[in-house]
């Protein structure tokens, strides 16, 4: 969409500092240069950027979008024409993640200390969310990586399985109770609930959005628990229920597509696969 990346560093300096006149005085260009790039821009995108105004500039939903995602191609070309010039094939600079926070707990500590040591050069800035919204940051180029749960395909995506698990129902050995905990926003938990009566015949539900939250309450006998068995599996303290319903997951790896090509990322994806 965007083939003039001068035009893009215009735009992203306008965003910043609200002024042509103040975006043309800290590039050291002409005003007349700038709006032109701002002109060419908008009719490449064929949506309006920016609001004009006496007071300056402001920038519209669509602009909004495109300085997110402008920024991210920027530093994306700043780094690796750097590694260009130095003939560097390794990873090197920052990279954004995004990993649900109760996935990042048995797996980032399983790669990241051995990619930091591999790798010096090598930053990262980590986010956590659901793994529908990061999968949303990806496509957008919003972030460079997921590990995401149930990845659905998309022409945009690499997707790389890296393992499986299983959700199911957890308990304390001492809990008697009739209360179930659950994430309502998991489509696994709301699967479950269709068969859960069979097993367990609760009265109440606490609902919470923490899957760390809802395992440290089962361990604290608060009630039984709909959990992934590699986050249960951090407690020692509940078990699995017998004969409840299961429904699988897997967790995945995604990047765009664009990125298979680039050396450093594919040595930065394949010291990932290789731990699990």
């Amino acid at each position: 969409m965007i083939d003039n990346l001068t035009d893009l560093k215009y735009f992203l300096e306008v965003a910043k500092t609200g002024n042509i006149t103040r975006a043309s005085e800290r590039l050291g260009v002409t005003q007349p240069s700038i709006t032109l790039a701002l002109k060419r821009l908008e009719e490449k995108t064929g949506i309006l950027l920016l609001e004009r105004s006496r007071k300056g500039t402001s920038l519209t939903r669509h602009g909004e979008t495109l300085f997110k995602i402008g920024e991210r191609m920027l530093t994306d070309w700043e780094r690796d024409t750097r590694m260009i010039a130095q003939g560097q094939t390794e990873p090197m600079g920052r990279y954004s993640l995004g990993v649900h926070s109760a996935v990042a707990q048995y797996t980032l500590s399983e790669f990241m200390p051995q990619l930091l040591e591999k790798y010096p050069a090598l930053e990262f800035d980590l986010f956590h969310d659901l793994s529908r919204k990061i999968t949303e940051q990806v496509i957008s180029r919003e972030c460079d990586l997921g590990l995401v749960i149930n990845s659905i395909p998309h022409p945009d995506l690499v997707i790389v399985k890296l393992l499986s698990d299983e959700v199911t129902l957890f308990k304390h050995p001492a809990y008697k109770g009739d209360v179930l905990i659950l994430d309502p926003a998991l489509k696994q938990a709301q699967t479950l609930l269709k068969n859960v009566r069979k097993v367990f015949a609760y009265n109440r539900v606490i609902h919470s959005s923490s899957l760390e939250v809802i395992r440290n309450l089962c361990e604290h006998k608060a009630g039984i628990a709909i959990l992934p068995n590699r986050v249960a599996s951090l407690s020692k303290e509940i078990r699995s229920v017998a004969g409840a319903p299961t429904f699988k997951d897997e967790l995945s790896l995604i990047y765009r597509v664009e990125r298979k090509s680039d050396l450093s990322f594919k040595a930065l994806v394949s010291t990932i696969k290789s731990v699990f």
